[in-house]
């Protein structure tokens, strides 16, 4: 699919007013685009999936065995934390097609089309999330190979929670790609995702750190997505606390966001 056909599928004609079903068939339409673009990356992809699953396969065949002090396996536990990690790497790929769109000029085409900024970001939102399910499912498959057996409820209630809350990954995936130039945007999420991972407590658990960076793991929401995602394997009282830090995250980095969106639409008509 080449920029020009998109650009005219996307353009208003005579035959397609600009009514709502025309900004749905516009819609629909760019984000099969962005997937199709995505998918063509299909060696990064590989990696953005892989990478947490070979890491939870490593561990799990080490500490799989223990059981934590909830009473679950470990190796359960680590399944969790692991797809929060893969997710979290799946969703910042929302940057990546920004930055793909921009270096082609892509992004100076959208523009003189009526995709409405809600329509764009809705677009790279479904992207990324087309990216998160399969991360997530990689390490659950992953996982039953390793011998956890969990109810089909509390499956779809991990994998839902985990999706939910990595959310705000999804939209500081998209400040990235809008404020950084290309050359720098991977790098800076490579560094983002490798801190949020670490400090959030996804690789090891929070309480084997020092205290200072607990209390700073506590106010990241890849701490809590991997809380949230492993409530229904521990019960107790839902993590609350996250989701108020996920709310929070995700409306500042909305409003950072669509001041980069307004940015990158003035540089890119000049």
């Amino acid at each position: 699919m080449t920029a020009l056909t998109t650009t005219d599928a996307l353009a208003p004609t005579s035959r397609t007013p600009r009514s709502g079903r025309a900004g749905l068939r516009r819609f629909v339409h760019y984000v099969r685009a962005s997937i199709a673009a995505l998918v063509r990356e299909w060696s990064f992809l590989t990696f953005i999936i892989a990478l947490p699953t070979v890491m939870y396969l490593f561990f799990s065949g080490i500490y799989g065995a223990e059981m934590s002090q909830a009473g679950v396996q470990v190796k359960a536990i680590m399944m969790v934390t692991m797809a929060a990690y893969g997710g979290l790497g799946a969703a910042l790929t929302a940057g990546a097609t920004i930055q793909a769109e921009r270096s082609s000029g892509w992004f100076r085409q959208l523009m003189l089309t009526p995709l409405t900024p809600v329509q764009f970001f809705g677009g790279k939102v479904i992207t990324a999330v087309a990216v998160v399910i399969p991360a997530l499912l990689a390490v659950f498959i992953a996982g039953m190979i390793m011998g956890v057996r969990l109810p089909a409820g509390t499956w779809l209630a991990v994998g839902a929670l985990l999706l939910a809350s990595l959310l705000p990954m999804i939209v500081l995936g998209l400040v990235i790609g809008l404020w950084f130039k290309q050359q720098t945007a991977s790098a800076v999420t490579t560094l983002v995702m490798l801190a949020l991972s670490m400090v959030g407590g996804l690789w090891f658990p929070l309480d084997m750190m020092p205290g200072f960076m607990q209390t700073i793991g506590r106010l990241l929401p890849s701490y809590w997505a991997g809380q949230i995602g492993m409530w229904p394997l521990v019960d107790g009282t839902f993590p609350w606390r996250g989701v108020l830090v996920i709310a929070t995250w995700t409306a500042v980095l909305v409003v950072i966001g669509a001041l980069g969106y307004r940015r990158a639409v003035r540089t890119s008509r000049r």
